[in-house]
């Protein structure tokens, strides 16, 4: 699936979404964060617009999860595991889609916990 990903310093571009899930995203001190789990995407005219990403073990179990509803153990083990943390698409940087990283420090990241 492609996606149109925009970044309020860029110009809008297309991204391969099995290109970006996976990948791990570093800080901005260049400390690891986790993989990308998940991007939340939504409709902006005719094309989806990427607007924040999940990073973490907690978001692989988000996807797992929301695949899975039909299993009530998986839910209860979701929120067990349901730490992780959602980053503004526009707080992350691209220009090397091998090795993302975020404008911000890990520590002013906002972590969720279920």
């Amino acid at each position: 699936m492609v996606v149109t990903v925009r970044n309020e310093e860029r110009e809008p571009r297309e991204a391969r979404v099995e290109e970006l899930v996976g990948r791990r995203l570093c800080d901005s001190e260049g400390r690891k964060i986790g993989r990308i789990e998940e991007l939340v995407a939504e409709i902006d005219g005719t094309e989806w617009m990427v607007v924040e990403i999940h990073v973490g073990p907690g978001a692989l179990v988000e996807r797992i999860v929301d695949l899975s509803s039909l299993l009530p153990w998986m839910s209860a083990l979701g929120k067990r595991l349901h730490q992780r943390y959602i980053i503004q698409w526009r707080d992350v940087d691209f220009s090397d889609p091998d090795h993302p990283r975020t404008f911000v420090r890990r520590s002013d990241l906002k972590r969720l916990t279920d």
